[in-house]
């Protein structure tokens, strides 16, 4: 990692390193799965699941169940929040005017989200993610 800057990668690289440490990795319900966009963990104490979507070039999505995300987020976190409609997670609070938008799709197949609330943190720092992380794995 750069000193001063640090880079999506290494961010992308900080986060796993951090779920290889403290988390057990969910298989995928499907052999042909081949997690290219997605990987789910669940924590080992409490086995809370986090979903990592790291095929983003700015961005780095954790997924979450919503009742175990922290109490207070820093700022610079995008937070969305969404809630299971029928088949599948529709936004929590859609703008008006804007059709709600699904989660990603790649979660559907881990039962350990399936009709549970979720939240996406869309992150860009490693001081952002450590926070969330250490909430995560106390």
């Amino acid at each position: 990692m750069s000193d001063h800057n640090p880079t999506i990668a290494d961010l992308k690289a900080f986060i796993r390193a951090q779920l290889n440490a403290n988390c057990d990795p969910v298989p995928p319900k499907t052999a042909t799965s081949q997690q290219k966009h997605l990987t789910v963990w669940t924590t080992r104490d409490k086995r809370r699941p986090i979903g990592l979507e790291f095929g983003h070039d700015e961005i780095v999505n954790l997924w979450i169940v919503s009742m175990n995300a922290p109490p207070k987020l820093p700022d610079t976190v995008k937070v969305t929040k969404k809630v299971w409609k029928g088949s599948g997670w529709r936004d929590k609070d859609p703008s008006p005017g804007e059709k709600s938008k699904g989660a990603n799709s790649n979660l559907k197949p881990f039962e350990v989200f399936n009709t549970r609330p979720i939240t996406r943190l869309g992150i860009q720092s490693i001081d952002d993610a450590r926070a969330i992380l250490e909430h995560l794995f106390a």
